[in-house]
């Protein structure tokens, strides 16, 4: 046996990724099995460790919340590798940065209020824009569903939860552009 070979037939190489726009290293696992004319066939088992491509948010998101961003890109991660059970509390952590780095720019006096608060009623309380509010409180209904022990909304699942936050993301990107342009140019010409 040489290098990279244990009792349990298995193998580790190092490789480097063929794409000229990556190049990076990575290890793939081969599994041995027993052949005819006492040869091995390996086949490859695993390749780690393993990159997802993951999310690119606007710079207005970014601005607003980069800790949503940083959340969300683990938790994206976690649902792209299959860690179901993982992810959605992920989603969830996201939404409550995302929300609350929102509204304390909006209200800067109150910041150390609004992180204390329930999310649920940081939304009703301190979301004024109706499109943001409706779709944010209905994210938060999933996502403690997907926190907790019983869910409520059985007929919904991780990929509701996931439209619910793109939704948000839509409409608070929009409202932020909106206030934007609208500062940029106040009155007619």
């Amino acid at each position: 046996m040489g290098p990279g070979w244990a009792a349990n037939n298995w193998m580790e190489k190092v490789v480097r990724c063929p794409s000229g726009e990556c190049g990076h290293l990575f290890i793939a696992r081969y599994k041995g099995t027993p052949a005819a004319g006492g040869t091995w066939v390996y086949s490859l088992t695993e390749l780690f460790p393993v990159t997802t491509e993951t999310t690119n948010h606007s710079d207005v998101i970014k601005a607003i919340s980069p800790d949503f961003v940083a959340i969300f890109k683990e938790a994206e991660s976690a649902d792209k590798n299959g860690l179901k059970l993982i992810c959605g509390p992920g989603y969830r952590k996201s939404l409550e940065f995302l929300i609350k780095d929102y509204v304390i720019r909006a209200h800067p006096d109150k910041a150390e209020e609004i992180k204390k608060l329930n999310l649920a009623k940081c939304i009703a309380e301190y979301v004024s824009e109706g499109r943001i509010k409706e779709v944010s409180a209905r994210a938060v209904w999933l996502g403690n569903d997907e926190t907790h022990y019983l869910r409520k909304w059985e007929e919904k699942d991780l990929n509701d939860l996931k439209m619910l936050i793109s939704l948000t993301l839509h409409w608070m990107e929009m409202d932020e552009l909106t206030k934007k342009v609208l500062a940029d140019m106040p009155g007619g010409r």
